[in-house]
């Protein structure tokens, strides 16, 4: 799970460094994500991988290639990539005129200011970024996954937090109230009817069945055995209720 947040943050990296340019950097971070091309044979996206893989060192020669006293080193850079690695991306026809690269003399080359139009750009942006959500799904599906799993665990406890924290305010409001509703009945300054009380017990026991919902088995249990001896002192209040109740009315 770790190793996949990890991906995510090192992913959003990325852009920056396509978009300014930083060649070695990119590749450093991209190659520790999606991996080397030669060993990736057993993705299904594998094609899609090599081709956005050497487009990218397409790219980023080019990049060199315009600036200034750069022109050589990118060059020697991308011959030394093609013997290499080369032989895996030949079979793809729609890359043959990229291997020219190195070859070209002039600045202005149309091959050159294809790769540097806006479209060609955006498009590979756009191939680069899926193939790599492609292939953190691939080699971290699984991280992924638990980690969706633990999201969700994670909010539904937050829910049920909440949810007893509310239980619990109400249920302390509640029991203020019935204190000193008993409290008042004892002095005798007002008259505490049992149908009042039972009201109260009764809304003692929703709070009660709505934090069962939210405990473990063994706290269900014990709950239970409380719920059973809170309503059985329910029973002996009310009778005593009714008792004071009557001591008072004479």
């Amino acid at each position: 799970m770790e190793d996949y947040v990890c991906c995510r943050e090192l992913a959003q990296q990325l852009d920056e460094h396509f978009v300014n340019g930083n060649s070695d950097t990119f590749f450093e971070v991209w190659e520790s994500l999606v991996g080397k091309p030669e060993e990736s044979p057993t993705d299904p996206n594998y094609d899609l991988f090599l081709l956005v893989d050497f487009k990218l060192q397409v790219y980023f020669t080019v990049l060199r290639l315009s600036t200034e006293n750069g022109e050589r080193e990118a060059k020697d850079k991308f011959s030394y990539f093609l013997k290499e690695r080369g032989v895996i991306y030949s079979k793809f026809k729609e890359l043959a005129p990229y291997f020219t690269i190195p070859y070209i003399e002039r600045q202005n080359h149309f091959l050159i200011n294809e790769i540097l139009k806006e479209e060609w750009i955006r498009s590979l942006t756009v191939q680069w970024k899926d193939v790599l959500e492609k292939r953190i799904l691939h080699i971290h599906g699984g991280d992924k996954i638990r980690l969706e799993r633990q999201n969700r665990k994670y909010f539904n406890l937050k829910t049920k937090f909440t949810k007893l924290k509310e239980d619990h305010k109400s249920l302390l409001d509640l029991a203020t109230r019935l204190v000193a509703a008993l409290e008042e009945s004892i002095r005798g300054d007002t008259k505490c009817s049992l149908e009042a009380f039972e009201n109260y017990n009764q809304q003692i026991m929703v709070y009660s069945h709505s934090l069962l919902t939210n405990l473990s088995e063994a706290e269900k249990k014990n709950s239970l055995e409380l719920g059973f001896q809170w309503e059985a002192r329910s029973v002996r209040t009310s009778t005593s209720i009714e008792t004071i109740g009557s001591k008072n009315s004479l």
